[in-house]
């Protein structure tokens, strides 16, 4: 770097280094080193497919019922997907035309397209590519139709204040009406033992025998026909495939390559209809089944869950009868970390600068955990998936370990090599905290969801960052709403007001309750009660406007797939946006900012109310002035105990005010099935932008600046070392948030790995 440059123009540089194609061919075989360098020289861009079958069809059928005009408008996406094939592939399949590409929901996109119109190409977070054509097509013809038809434009039209939901700050819930369709597991166990033609048997049958006077019936026979369409159309696109395989293949020289392509070709076709007999054709049904979720839904992290449990008993298998090798299966699995991280998220802008980088974390999956009857499930395709994640240095599939009291030492060392290469994976989980999370998930306070223990132990997983599911057992929203607690403090300072300062809606106004003027209070525990009042009425107009969108999805957006997917769903003949999962839960509540929250209640409790170093009002006096003018404040605040140096005070002040969030949480009852929502410490980059919104906290963090990421300490602030810190941490109550928590650390691959 030279004198003269920025370490934000190098970064830039080395940014568009990248996207330019600028990068290093990495892969266990020239194969895979081909397939990624092609990843990486590609750019995200968009594809009008589904967009032009979606505006067609639905032109085409108005007076069909809602659900005929869903099912059948994505079995014609499915029937007629663009196919290319690319030099070396064999897990054949792209969501579109091109590499990178996304075939998006224009139902869920189109009321934002036209503001972003003319910034696709630029914006400064997640700019994408489209055609000239294609833009104009989609500016003339499919937004004009779309943008007061999409499920944020009904939610705005049925909600009241929805601008304090969408656009304040302090609780965020447009992820969850644009984005539907996310954090799901399929129920593969039943995908690869019957196949699409086995679902469409069982609808077949269902339908005939359906009693066609019996009320509960009604509206059953479109989902019943829908569905079988939808089976159908993966049949001929699977078809299809093998057409453009063996037309590749009659222009093929190598011999080699041409014998591969009608082996891939073949392959498609079975899987698209039938079920898979080896471990190539397993692999090729998930990674198939994974992108076509994808262009049903508009959401992120469709995951597979326990991965080397489902495809074990294949390619032992396959191995025993000298089919593949373990070399062999390593290509194939770096294959497919290749074809996920082809599948990237298409966000407005300002979303893209909460969850940017395109990421869709499409495809992950959990490694290692424990068998039916509670042993060490750690297997050798365990390891050859570790080691895939280190050759390929792909971002997706996000990878998982499960850990327990007997997975072996070799299994953790080979996760912890992988941590050491700064790829943002492997995540680790403690299992026996997934299983509380699970069992308590979706049931209320104190309430148990009585799933059997064997049950979870087969199909417990982790999805998306860190949110605990059952095997095509589970529906919900992880991530429907932000809940910035830093300013739900800030509003506990002002009795409801937002602070002038702040760049998001309402600034200056009252957006909150009055929680009490806290010139007022005379001890900690007031401005405690103060501060859970002013949480839970953020809550509670959050929970109003989830329960509409809520409600909304459920008459507008049913996803065939993701139902056929769902364990039971269609033997009860409902999608699962109406209520088709065994366990419904959420939508669920991400809180962001929990050291900030902990660290600022220290401040007050302790100079304020425990030893009176300062007054209320003085405290108050600096936070609005950001400080500014009150830098010996500043100071004062800084040096009080914080959070994530193992001090018992403030760390169990801030264990207490997370559970008291999240058990709230728990209390609030959903539409879908009557179950109840939960809390869970997620976000992975929301911090950054909530931050933004966020006025000056007492812990002394300037306004406007990023918030605490995840359960991580604030930043610089853990300065007793990551011994101290994991002591800190420890201290909190995981179990009670139900949806799951991250905690990030940072910490130098020397001290990790000692090779």
């Amino acid at each position: 770097m030279s004198t003269t440059e920025t370490i934000h123009e190098v970064g830039s540089k080395i940014g568009m280094e990248l996207r330019s194609g600028q990068v290093t061919a990495v892969g266990c075989t020239e194969r895979i080193r081909h397939l990624n360098e092609m990843l990486h020289q590609a750019r995200p861009n968009l594809e009008l497919h589904r967009t032009r079958v979606f505006t067609k069809y639905f032109k085409e059928h108005e007076s069909a019922s809602q659900i005929s005009k869903r099912y059948g408008a994505m079995a014609e996406v499915y029937r007629s997907m663009p196919i290319f094939i690319v030099e070396g592939e064999r897990l054949l399949g792209w969501q579109g035309g091109k590499i990178r590409c996304n075939n998006f929901s224009i139902e869920s996109h189109a009321h934002w397209l036209e503001s972003d119109f003319d910034t696709f190409e630029t914006r400064a977070f997640d700019p994408w590519q489209i055609d000239a054509e294609d833009k104009e097509e989609l500016k003339e013809v499919h937004i004009p139709y779309w943008k007061d038809r999409t499920l944020t434009s009904k939610f705005i039209a049925q909600t009241r204040e929805p601008n304090l939901l969408l656009n304040a700050g302090v609780v965020d819930c447009s992820n969850y009406i644009s984005n539907p369709g996310s954090h799901f597991v399929p129920d593969y166990h039943e995908l690869l033992k019957i196949g699409y033609k086995g679902y469409y048997e069982k609808c077949k049958e269902l339908l005939e025998h359906m009693d066609k006077i019996d009320p509960e019936n009604v509206g059953k026979r479109d989902f019943y026909l829908g569905m079988m369409q939808v089976c159908l159309g993966i049949r001929d696109y699977g078809k299809n495939l093998k057409a453009a395989a063996y037309a590749q293949a009659e222009k093929e020289t190598d011999p080699k390559r041409q014998a591969e392509l009608k082996e891939a070709g073949d392959r498609a076709e079975k899987i698209c209809w039938d079920t898979p007999d080896s471990f190539a054709e397993a692999l090729h049904a998930i990674w198939l089944n994974t992108m076509l979720l994808n262009v049903e839904a508009s959401g992120p992290c469709i995951n597979v869950g326990r991965l080397d449990q489902l495809l074990w008993p294949y390619l032992l298998a396959d191995l025993e009868a000298g089919k593949e090798t373990v070399d062999s299966a390593l290509e194939w699995m770096e294959e497919y970390n290749i074809k996920c991280c082809n599948i990237p998220w298409l966000l407005p802008e300002g979303l893209a600068h909460c969850f940017g980088g395109y990421y869709r974390w499409a495809g992950g999956y959990s490694l290692g955990g424990y068998d039916v009857d509670g042993n060490d499930a750690v297997n050798l395709l365990s390891y050859i998936c570790l080691r895939a994640a280190r050759e390929t240095r792909t971002t997706a599939p996000a990878v998982h370990v499960h850990i327990g009291s007997k997975t072996p030492e070799s299994f953790l060392r080979e996760a912890v090599k992988l941590s050491a290469e700064g790829l943002g994976h492997p995540s680790f989980f403690d299992i026996d905290s997934v299983y509380d999370m699970i069992r308590y998930n979706g049931a209320g306070l104190n309430g148990a969801n009585n799933l059997p223990l064997k049950l979870i132990r087969e199909r417990a997983t982790t999805v998306g960052c860190v949110e605990p599911k059952i095997e095509g057992y589970c529906y919900g929203h992880t991530n429907a709403n932000i809940t910035n607690l830093g300013n739900i403090l800030s509003l506990t300072l002002t009795n409801g007001i937002l602070p002038e300062g702040c760049p998001g809606y309402g600034a200056g106004t009252r957006i909150g309750c009055e929680s009490g003027d806290p010139l007022t209070f005379k001890t900690f525990e007031e401005f405690y009660d103060a501060f859970m009042r002013q949480y839970k009425y953020q809550i509670n107009l959050c929970q109003e406007h989830m329960l509409v969108a809520e409600r909304i999805l459920a008459q507008e957006h049913q996803m065939p797939l993701f139902t056929m997917m769902t364990t039971d769903a269609i033997e009860k003949g409902e999608d699962v946006v109406a209520g088709g999962a065994i366990l419904n839960s959420g939508p669920h509540y991400m809180l962001t900012g929990v050291a900030d929250l902990g660290d600022s209640l220290e401040v007050i409790k302790k100079l304020v109310f425990d030893d009176k170093a300062i007054t209320m009002e003085q405290l108050l006096k600096a936070v609005a002035a950001d400080f500014e003018g009150y830098e010996d404040i500043r100071q004062m605040c800084i040096n009080v105990p914080k959070y994530g140096n193992d001090i018992d005070e403030v760390d169990m002040l801030t264990s207490k005010a997370l559970q008291d969030c999240a058990e709230y949480c728990a209390t609030l009852k959903c539409g879908r099935a009557g179950n109840y929502s939960s809390a869970g410490v997620q976000p992975t980059q929301t911090n950054v932008a909530m931050g933004e919104m966020c006025w000056a906290l007492p812990s002394g963090r300037k306004a406007l600046t990023p918030l605490a990421d995840t359960l991580s300490a604030e930043q610089h602030m853990d300065a007793n070392g990551p011994l101290a810190a994991l002591h800190s941490y420890g201290k909190i109550n995981h179990s009670a948030c139900t949806n799951g928590t991250i905690l990030n650390m940072w910490i130098s691959k020397s001290d990790l790995v000692v090779e």
